[in-house]
């Protein structure tokens, strides 16, 4: 006998739910199968690093994951070790793979939390130009193109840059190349007073030189 139409949705609804079942039971079972992370910490973690043995100078026992905020650093450096899966070390316990990437996720997750409640914010100090960065500043105010070593000392370099903040200090022997460079450029900018200048006049192309003017 050939099912109709109402007995195949039926039936495609039943296996359709069936389907939905067993997947919302896999991920029950596996939200639940997965211990808290401060119980993870203290089964696997705080037999070396405690407040007594203080291995790598970590005190987990000391250190409460649900409010890692409080120490978001050493928190880092157990995420960036089981990131690596340097920890524990070879020899001794540690748990399946889906409990060990639930754990780093959970942390890492606190972590983002952590951030964006209370983000870290460095700002750079004002710092001077460095030669190039001057050169620059002189030809978009007064449209001259420098050499700026021939009026500036070299700039110290900081992990081989010349830009960074801590290496772009001010000496007495740059404050005198600034004020030399600043009389030189000047006078190169507007000229002396004293010498002759030249000016162009254009006239119409159309103008005739044989009118003459009484």
């Amino acid at each position: 006998m050939v099912p109709s139409l109402l007995e195949l949705a039926m039936k495609t609804l039943v296996f359709l739910g069936g389907i939905i079942f067993l997947a919302g039971l896999t991920l029950a079972q596996n939200s639940t199968s997965s211990p808290p992370p401060g119980a993870l910490i203290d089964q696997y973690c705080v037999t070396c690093h405690n407040e007594r043995i203080k291995t790598a100078g970590l005190m987990l026992d000391k250190m409460d994951p649900a409010h890692i905020a409080q120490d978001r650093e050493a928190w880092e450096k157990v995420v960036r070790k089981l990131r690596a899966g340097m920890m524990p070390p070879q020899g001794m316990p540690r748990p399946n793979d889906a409990t060990y990437e639930a754990l780093t996720v959970a942390l890492e997750s606190e972590l983002d939390r952590a951030a964006a409640a209370k983000p870290k914010l460095s700002t750079a100090g004002v710092h001077r130009l460095n030669r190039t960065e001057y050169a620059n500043a002189i030809r978009e105010l007064v449209g001259l193109d420098i050499d700026p070593a021939i009026y500036l000392p070299a700039d110290d370099s900081s992990y081989g840059f010349d830009n960074v903040e801590s290496g772009l200090q001010v000496s007495p022997a740059l404050v005198e190349g600034y004020v030399s460079a600043a009389a030189k450029l000047s006078r190169l900018a507007l000229g002396h007073e004293t010498a002759p200048s030249r000016k162009i006049y254009y006239t119409r192309e159309d103008y005739s030189q044989e009118d003459q003017i009484e």
